[in-house]
Order: C-alpha cells, then structure tokens, then sequence
C-alpha cells in the first residue's frame, strides 16, 4: 500500500512541476530557517543547564545606593568583604565560594631559556578563588586532589585546554608542580588540572588561582579583602542553597545584614541579594567580567519568526493544492468508485506531502552547515550542527510531521469529500471553494506577515542610521586606543608616540568619551543646599578636551598637572546643580574623595554610553593612577590611506622599543562604538533576512496561483480579446483581486507593526520617530512586489491569440 503511495506522490508531483517545485522551494526555505533557529536557541538556552543540583546553584549579587537621595540599582559586584561575612553571618547556605577575575599575561619558565609569554587579555578566564568553588561545580579532575587542591597559597588548578597551551604535550601527571607566573612575580605551581566543560557555560574560567595567594602575594594591592565600598571591583561570588531552601526565605536576613554593615554613616548602602544561574547568562542588569548575554526577548521572537516563516510555506501547500483540486476531481471520483474510502484517499493525499516535506528535510540539511558560516557573525561562537544528536533527530521529526499535517491534512481533506457521480460528469461540490475565502484568507495573512517585517525592516534601519549618524558631542575620527598600561614606561611611549610626524595630538587617559567601560562615583556640591549625586567620570590629560574636541560653553580646559586639581563639567550636571548659564558654574567647588576642587569649565553634553541611556551628568579631570591607556588623534590633513598605514606600523616600532616582549594592539574609536550597537546589527541582519525569506515565500505563492489562476480565465481571456480589450485592461483584471488583497493585509499589519516597534524602540533614550511615511512606503513595496509577481503571468496571458485559447475549449 505505501509503495504504492509513493508512486502515485511521485507521478502527481511531477506532472504538476511548477506547483511543485514552488511548495519544494517554499518549505525548505521554512524547514531551512526553523532548523537554523532551532539551533541558536537550543545553544543559547542550554547554557549552564548541566551542572549537578543547578538549581539550588546561586551567584551572590545586590541592590546598592549611594546616599540618602542616589537611585537604587542592581550590582553583580558585591563589596570585597561581603562574601566572608554572608558565609559567616547568613544561616541556611550550603556554600559560598568567592572569586575574583582579574587580567594578566602569563609566563611558563623554560628551563635556561627565555620564559614562554602568553597574552593576557580574556579578562574572563584567570580568577582567584576559594576551595569551595569545586565543591559548587562538579569537574572531571585529571590530575590532583580536589579536597586539596586549591588550599595553600600559590596553588594553581589549570583547565586542560590552558595546560595543554602552557605545557605541549607533556603528561598531565607531570605537569603538577609546574610553575606559572602571573603578574610577573607572582609564581603559582600546579596543584590539579580538570576538563573544560564540554557543554556551553558562561563559566569560562581556565586558570584557577588560590584565594589564599592574595595576601601572601601582591595581589592584595589590587583585591582588598577588608573592604566593603567598592562595588567595582570585580569580587564575586557563587552560593549553594540546601534543599528545599529558596531565596525569598532569606530575604529578611539579607536585609539585616545590609543595615547592620552599611550604616547610616556610610556613602554605600549595599543588601546582598542571589541570582539563579539559569539567570546569569541572560540578565544583564547584573554586570561581570566573564558571561556573554543573551538577549531573551530576541531569541523568542527568533522562534516566532521561524514559525511564521514555515507557517508561509505551508499556506503557499494549502493554497496551490486546494486551487488544483478541481484538476484532480475526476482521479478523486474514479478512486471512489474502485472501492477507496475518504480514509485512504486522505492518506494518499497526505502522502504526498509528506513526501514533498522529507525531501524539503534533505536538502535543508544539506544547506545548514553553508548557512551556519555565512551568517557566522550572527551566531554565537561554539555553535555546531550534530545531525546525530537525539534532540535534532527529535526536532526534525517533529517538523516533518507538524508541517506535513499542517500543510496537507486540509487540502486532503477537502480533496476526498468530493462526490463521485458529480466528478465524473466534470462538476465539484465544495462548500466555500467557489468564491475561494479561504485562500484569500490565506494570502492576506501572508503578506500581513511580510508587511511585518518590511515594516520592522524600515525602523531598525532607520534607527541604525540615526545612531551612526547622530552628532555624538566629540570627534572620533582617526583616533586610536592602546592600552599599555599604569606604569612610568606609558608615560615614555606617549611621549615618542607624540613626536611622530602622522600623529596629532596624543593624551594619557583611562577611557575616550564614549565606550562599553565608564566609571560611575559620587560627587558633592554645597550650595543653598548640598546637592549629592551619582557622576561619570572620565579621565583624561590636558589633551583630551581638544583632541576629542569637546565644545566648551564657558571656561576653559584644565591646566597640565601631576594630579587631579581642577574639574570640567557637562552642561547635563551643571543644570543638574541648579546653575542656570555654564558660565554661572565657573569657579563653584565640588567635592570628590573628601577634597575640594574647582569647576573651571563646561563642555556641551556627549554621549558617553550607547543610545539606549540618557546623557547624564559628567566631569572630567586628570588621575595619573588611573590612566592607564593612551588616546592618539592621526594626522588625516592632505593625507591618504597608506600615510596612516605607516603612522600605524610607526606606533608599533616605538611600542616595540619600550615593550619588546608585548604584542601591539589597537583599535579605532569608531570601532569601539559600534561594538556598542552589535546587538541592534544582528537584529537588523536578521529581520532583513527574514524579511526576504517571508517575502521570496509568499511571491512564490503568489506567482503560483497567479499562473494557476490565467489557466483558469484562458477562455475568458481570449473572449474579451476577441470583443476588442486591450492587454491593459486584462492585466488589470487579473491582478485587482491581488492586490485587494495586498490592501487588506497593509490595514492589518500597520497596526501590529506599530506595536511591535513601539515596543522595540522603547528600549532607547535617543530614537527616530514611527512616521506614518514608513507604513506608506511598505505598502508601496508590498505593492509593487505583488504587482511584478502576477504582472507577469498576467502580461503572458493577455498577450496569448484568442485564436488557439478558443480553439483548445
């Protein structure tokens, strides 16, 4: 029986191509982009999913104020000291382990010869931490003994990936002992190597330090573990819960222990708080230095739109199949008459799309792994396709079967319900299929999907150009980041650097105007009354203000000096300390560290965070300890590409002559802000990509029914050609029902569409506005689209002599 299924499928399918290689095409488009979603989401939501006991697994974070007037507002970072006193103070935790990443080039001695360096800059893979970190995570141990292991200072547990790195080929037995220096002095010897994790996790760390190193070592310069102020540190921790205990029933504890050590006296008002580590790699109101977020409101409408876009496909099956069905009337009345009931005749029918969706399966496998590298930049990095795993094999089956019932069960179903003695007399008996309301049903939704996106296609990159676009307050051209550094041979290269010939102007500082790192601190003023406020500084020379050449309103720049002794503030804080013109800010003092300093300038507002934050108040002055980077401006006046090219390898000679054993790096201000907009890149690429694919389906779609439907007319055609129509007016008559259709869908999709970006453009302080010309012109295109679509077909048809169509009846 079910080879006989497959022949007749395999006859039915060829003897109708064109329908059929237009249902081919739509639904492995659809399978192609649900199997690619699938894929990204499963990654992204598999994140840490594998640890033992993974629920009860918390990360110890916190809501912090500074003042009494000063916003509350998450941290991931809790204070230095905060983690020994919870493990000491809080009943019902299982486990605190605290760690602490911090950043370093790592040195591996090689006997006589020179130490092998190996470039330090993953800020998210060193970290030192307590014993009590492996009793939370479970690892493969390799070598060493993990009650042990991380116990005495200058332990080192090493992943295998990094020990291989360090060590070659050597046995992993005999790399314990082995020394590795961080820091340059600091010398730590392998006490344990354990297995990377083999599933995605955000915990990435490879080179576990013991946390009693720090004070017996100079790390306790940079990690003070006394201190409870500081919620930038980088101090993190991680909690095991008991069973049967859950964060709200320690909630009234936190409370207390936030009262009791962050007292009315006291700038920071810290309570401790905990974060499911399901949570941690898509939350990203809590910041640290080692996961990558996910956005989950994209991947959710990732999974909506591979709905859609399959959903397209198989109204494209429904609609080509049911406009054919009076074609196969008469096979449907002689197979009733042989004795086939309406069950087997539906299975037939399914049969054949079932056939046609396994071979849509096949090739869509065959496209994933060319697809999975072209969209490379836009997946995220450790994304495979095993064909194999049991989850894949699930999820395709799963699709072969939703989408083979969703796309045949209907035109199956209104196939066998034809009556045998009117089929074979050349008529059919379907309720609604006449006037055909279901497959102008069907078309309107297509296309009220694609107007959708043509919609959300037009806003993003409308958004997208006026962030690029947008005057930022401060030049960005041709300037240049290297960060070498806080230390006196800085100081040296950016002296040599300065003297260049192709270098402008160059300044010491901690980070240009606007970038992904900012440091946010408190700052006084005493009026009429005392004004306290949260303030981003930025850190910088005397060349900073001209050589990003911020707009001063009134004042002037800071004098050059070897410490902070002089202040330029925004316009956004000198409004916000009650100043009425810049220039009445002039001279007033601010306190900052329990000093005093003077306001001698005010510059106009620039953006120093992306456009999703508002401007806010801001000054600038020079910390020698904190300017640990240096800013260069090229020369690009009467000179080319090749100059700056030379500039560039220039840079690097000196870079080499004061750290020869160092690599390097640079990068372009410009780039740097636009790492700030990636998010907002990948959702343009990926609603444009959608946008095609919906629109490429449903034109596919709509050609078919175009051509099916000039079939149809072909005598009616030729009739009113004979009466003296002009092709004009045939084209017009055979496209008007269509584009009704178009219309219909464009009154639908406005107001989804309108919704759907309003909601997406809340997310930013500084936007474009939804015009009423965007909706307009996405009708316009939908238009035009659906009018080149069936235009064509309409043209062959009008132009087609009445005399052979007449002839054929």
């Amino acid at each position: 029986m079910f080879r006989n299924y497959f022949k007749t499928s395999l006859r039915n399918l060829t003897k109708h191509k064109v329908s059929s290689l237009i249902n081919l095409f739509g639904l492995t488009l659809g399978v192609t982009a649900c199997l690619v979603i699938y894929l990204i989401t499963n990654y992204e939501l598999s994140y840490d999913t594998f640890h033992p006991n993974g629920e009860r697994i918390y990360r110890l974070v916190g809501e912090a104020q500074y003042g009494k007037t000063g916003e509350k507002h998450p941290v991931g970072f809790p204070p230095n000291a905060v983690p020994a006193a919870i493990r000491k103070e809080i009943a019902g935790l299982e486990t605190v382990a605290a760690f602490h990443n911090i950043s370093s080039e790592v040195l591996v001695p090689n006997g006589k010869e020179k130490p092998k360096r190996f470039e330090g800059n993953k800020h998210n893979e060193i970290v030192v931490v307590e014993p009590q970190y492996f009793d939370i995570f479970t690892y493969q141990w390799l070598a060493g003994n993990p009650k042990t292991a991380l116990t005495e200072p200058f332990d080192l547990v090493l992943s295998a990936r990094k020990a291989r790195l360090y060590f070659g080929e050597l046995p992993i037995q005999e790399m314990i002992g082995k020394e590795v220096i961080y820091q340059d002095s600091v010398r730590m010897h392998v006490a344990g190597i354990v297995n990377d994790f083999a599933q995605p996790s955000d915990l990435v760390f490879t080179d576990f330090i013991s946390f009693a190193t720090i004070q017996a070592s100079q790390l306790k310069r940079s990690i003070d573990l006394s201190q409870w102020n500081d919620i930038w540190s980088a101090s993190q921790a991680f909690v095991k819960l008991p069973e049967g205990t859950t964060p709200a029933q320690l909630t009234a504890q936190f409370q207390r222990f936030g009262k009791a050590h962050f007292t009315k006296e006291m700038e920071l008002k810290f309570t401790p708080a905990l974060q499911p580590l399901s949570d941690l790699h898509f939350n990203d109101d809590y910041a640290d230095n080692y996961s990558r977020k996910a956005h989950l409101p994209t991947l959710y409408g990732l999974m909506g739109i591979a709905a859609f876009i399959l959903l397209i496909a198989a109204i494209n099956f429904i609609n080509l199949s049911t406009a054919q069905s009076a074609q196969r009337a008469k096979e449907t009345g002689i197979r009733k008459v042989m004795g086939s009931s309406r069950a087997n005749l539906i299975l037939q029918f399914l049969s054949e799309t079932t056939f046609l969706t396994v071979v849509a399966v096949f090739l869509s496998l065959a496209l994933v792994k060319p697809i999975l590298i072209a969209f490379q930049s836009l997946t995220p990095q450790g994304l495979t396709f095993d064909l194999f795993s049991w989850q894949t094999v699930a999820f395709l089956l799963a699709v072969t079967i939703s989408t083979s019932l969703l796309a045949g069960f209907y035109p199956s179903w209104v196939l066998s319900s034809y009556v045998p003695a009117l089929t074979l007399k050349g008529q059919t008996s379907t309720k609604n299929g006449q006037k055909g309301y279901l497959r102008k049903g069907l078309i309107v939704f297509q296309f009220t999907v694609s107007l959708v996106f043509i919609i959300g296609t037009l806003m993003v990159s409308r958004q997208l150009n006026f962030m690029r676009n947008k005057d930022r307050g401060f030049s960005t051209n041709a300037i240049v980041s290297i960060r070498p550094g806080r230390d006196e041979k800085a100081t040296v290269l950016a002296q040599k650097l300065s003297q260049l010939a192709g270098v402008e102007r160059v300044t010491r500082e901690w980070f240009p105007p606007m970038g992904p790192a900012f440091m946010v601190t408190k700052l006084k003023y005493q009026g009429k009354k005392e004004i306290e406020m949260d303030v981003s500084a930025k850190i910088g020379d005397e060349n900073f203000i001209p050589l990003y050449q911020l707009r001063l309103l009134a004042g002037r720049n800071y004098i050059k000096s070897d410490s902070l002794r002089e202040l330029v503030i925004n316009e956004t804080y000198a409004k916000a300390l009650g100043f009425k013109k810049p220039a009445d800010a002039l001279n007033q003092l601010l306190s900052f560290q329990d000093k005093k300093y003077p306001i001698v300038g005010v510059v106009a507002d620039f953006h120093e965070q992306s456009f999703h934050e508002k401007i806010g108040p801001v000054f600038i002055g020079y910390m020698p300890q904190r300017s640990a980077n240096i800013g260069v401006k090229l020369a690009t006046k009467g000179r080319q590409v090749s100059d700056m090219k030379a500039t560039l390898a220039s840079m690097e000679q000196q870079w080499k002559t004061i750290y020869p054993d160092n690599k390097f790096e640079y990068t372009f201000l410009d780039d740097s802000i636009a790492k700030l907009y990636e998010k907002e890149q990948k959702t343009g690429q990926l609603v444009n990509t959608a946008t095609a694919i919906a629109i490429l389906i449903s034109c596919m779609g709509l050609f078919g029914l175009a051509t099916f439907t000039a079939q149809q007319r072909t005598k009616e055609i030729g009739v009113r050609k004979v009466l003296g129509a002009s092709v004009a007016s045939i084209v017009t008559l055979l496209s008007k029902d269509f584009l009704k259709l178009v219309i219909v869908a464009l009154v639908l999709a406005s107001p989804i569409a309108w919704w759907a970006m309003n909601q997406w453009l809340k997310d930013f302080a500084y936007k474009v506005d939804l015009s009423w010309w965007v909706f307009a012109l996405a009708g316009i295109l939908a238009i035009a689209i659906a009018l080149v679509t069936v235009g064509f077909q309409s043209i062959k048809a009008a132009l087609l002599n009445p005399v052979r169509s007449l002839r054929s009846e």
